[in-house]
């Protein structure tokens, strides 16, 4: 490999996109509530407005560029291809999630969606993917994330989900002519949120604070070894 291409590899920049809510909320809210704490957070300021006798919180952005669109071309354009995956991650510190006076727990699952020419009685197509559990029981600053090993898969990987059709048994699943690839073409809208595709929830009270929603190329092992092999070249020019 030329010195050349080497300063080619390192000046190829890895998509890194994070909302850290210390220069305002760039397209979040929380079911549409824009509360900022400015201190609190992971670190400083934080979304956290209370939400109340609501089923569930829908922590979401339609209108940061950044955050929406062909997850395809960032995969391909900012460092990633084979072996870097997208990463899209979040941090949350549960306080409350009171349900009638008792505490409780909710899944935390991101969810990619695509609004344009959706199925009749459907308000978009979606793919989705369970993060984990949130829960006052579970103190303290948590990050939940997962690895899109490739935006161009026309199945779903392992553990994701679709939305905009139903099976017999009435759970969510893609339409027969949507792919994960054709969602992931097009995102109108990114949300973490509370509402589990399939399942059904009753009045409750949210005090969660949440901090860097963050979409990311994860740099690839070619990536990673440019420094090493610039090195190297800049050693064999002093020879």
């Amino acid at each position: 490999m030329t010195c050349a291409a080497c300063g080619l590899l390192l000046c190829s920049p890895a998509l890194a996109v994070v909302t850290t809510f210390d220069n305002g909320l760039e397209g979040w809210s929380i079911s549409g509530r824009t509360t900022i704490l400015p201190t609190g957070g992971n670190p400083g300021a934080n979304l956290g407005p209370l939400v109340t006798d609501v089923f569930g919180i829908d922590i979401r952005n339609n209108t940061n560029a950044a955050f929406l669109g062909n997850y395809s071309q960032f995969w391909q354009t900012n460092g990633g291809g084979p072996g870097a995956p997208l990463r899209l991650s979040i941090d949350t510190k549960t306080n409350s999630i009171d349900f009638f006076g008792s505490q409780v727990s909710r899944n935390l699952i991101v969810e990619l969606r695509d609004y344009t020419n959706p199925p009749p009685n459907y308000p978009y197509v979606s793919v989705w993917y369970n993060l984990g559990t949130i829960a006052a029981s579970l103190p303290g600053w948590r990050t939940f994330s997962i690895d899109i090993v490739n935006p161009n898969s026309t199945t779903l990987p392992s553990g994701w989900g679709g939305t905009g059709d139903e099976d017999p048994q009435a759970n969510p699943r893609l339409p027969a002519n949507r792919t994960f690839a054709s969602v992931l073409a097009g995102v109108d809208e990114i949300s973490f949120t509370t509402f589990q595709p399939g399942f059904f929830y009753g009045f409750t009270n949210f005090n969660v604070q949440v901090d860097n929603p963050t979409l990311t190329v994860v740099p690839s092992p070619a990536t990673l070894a440019a420094p090493a092999i610039l090195l190297a070249c800049a050693r064999r020019r002093r020879r």
